[in-house]
């Protein structure tokens, strides 16, 4: 019999209630008086019928019982409660230790078995286990339930953050905010993590990308890459996004946390022309490339301005600008109402590439026919051209192709300057 720590038992006491159930008057008093030296909550019931009427109505966490007592006895009152809660702790207490008691106790698991007269130091034990037992369980589901508090907290502040944030523990998805899950258009945590558990198949194999088949390639990656490097680039409704990618080595071992923060706006700023604000030569190859990885053949669209030449020729190369400016807000206006996601691409002077989000021949035909006959004017020019009587029919010239994906992108971008040589 080990020693008790009688302020550890107040201690482990003060989480727990109990009910006493005993026939006898005098002794129920005395053990209730003996138990409220440690337990803050202690009930009594007269006998088994009592004590099962008031387990009904209320929860404890201890339950010491006489055996034979009127009504219903001590073993018919344990039996009905381990109906209701098998893992409900009982002490039995009797001047009775006869075989047959012993074995329905423990058949119905019952914690200890005390004998009466009580021997105060083996009860004190009984009651020290059991409640330091108890006491043990619910700090650890008050810690439990302290760190899910705190981890629906975090996962709240996180979400408010606008850059895309992910943590990898052993190379697997540990924790995600709602701004990571919007770049790759899943709708829950659990839909990441069954969809897509290594996280870098999300990426387009780009050139001066990161792209990784495993969260482990992912992270050897960003380890040792130089930082104008660390750049992922995704397809998300036939739209190019670009994000910069930090990696920051956790405490915890072999733990990382990756954010992704969005610079498409300045991608695209580096990448636009000057003048017309659409995407430049080398971004309309970038889109290019990023597509003839999902598809056999790719239908484009080449739209140029008749008579183009002859403006820089006549009025200089202000006024040249000025209907390459034109030119632009007239594509833009005749094709995005027809399809909003299509990639209109600057392909050098005079020149407009249109990617068509939808590979639809239908579409493509719409789009094409919208553009036939339609002219380029500004203000400006049409008041000179008036006054010099001289003809300057801006109309659009527009040629439809189809490439194949399996040129290489040197021969795609040939074939296109080609093309609008042929105009």
């Amino acid at each position: 019999m080990i020693d008790i720590n009688v302020i550890k038992l107040k201690e482990y006491a003060s989480v727990c209630s109990v009910l006493y159930v005993e026939d006898d008057e005098l002794i129920r008093e005395q053990t209730k008086d003996f138990l409220k030296r440690f337990f803050p909550d202690v009930d009594t019931a007269v006998d088994g019928q009592d004590g099962l009427t008031k387990y009904d109505q209320k929860d404890y966490d201890i339950i010491i019982s006489d055996i034979n007592m009127p009504n219903l006895n001590g073993i018919e009152m344990i039996e009905a409660i381990k109906e209701i809660n098998y893992e409900q702790h009982i002490v039995v207490t009797s001047a009775y230790n006869d075989s047959e008691h012993l074995q329905k106790l423990i058949n119905l698991n019952i914690d200890k078995f005390v004998e009466k007269p009580f021997n105060n130091k083996q009860f004190l034990y009984v009651i020290y286990r059991i409640s330091h037992e108890i006491y043990n369980k619910k700090m650890k589901n008050n810690l439990e339930g302290q760190v899910e508090n705190l981890y629906k907290n975090a996962q709240i502040v996180i979400d408010e953050i606008p850059i895309g944030l992910i943590t990898l523990k052993n190379n697997a998805i540990s924790l995600v905010n709602k701004a990571f899950l919007e770049i790759g258009d899943f709708d829950s945590v659990e839909t990441l993590k069954l969809e897509m558990p290594d996280i870098g198949v999300l990426f387009e194999d780009a050139k001066g990308c990161i792209n990784a088949q495993t969260n482990e390639d992912l992270i050897k990656q960003l380890l040792h890459f130089k930082e104008a490097e660390k750049k992922v680039r995704i397809l998300k409704n036939s739209k190019t996004y670009e994000y910069k990618v930090t990696i920051t080595k956790l405490h915890e071992e072999n733990s990382y946390m990756l954010t992704f923060t969005d610079i498409t706006a300045i991608h695209n700023e580096l990448f636009n022309d000057l003048h017309t604000k659409l995407p430049n030569k080398k971004f309309l190859l970038e889109q290019l490339d990023v597509l003839r990885k999902n598809h056999s053949k790719i239908y484009v669209i080449l739209v140029k301005v008749k008579n183009f030449k002859n403006i820089e020729k006549w009025y200089g190369k202000s006024d040249a600008i000025k209907v390459e400016m034109e030119f632009a807000k007239l594509v833009k206006a005749l094709v995005q109402p027809l399809d909003s996601n299509a990639f209109i691409g600057y392909f050098g002077q005079n020149n407009i590439v249109i990617l068509p989000n939808q590979q639809n021949s239908e579409l493509i035909k719409k789009v094409y026919a919208t553009l036939q006959n339609k002219v380029v004017s500004t203000v400006e020019l049409s008041k000179r051209n008036t006054a010099s009587e001289v003809d300057l029919s801006l109309r659009l010239e527009e040629k439809m192709l189809q490439i194949n994906t399996n040129e290489t992108l040197v021969n795609i971008e040939t074939h296109l300057i080609d093309e609008f040589d042929l105009f």
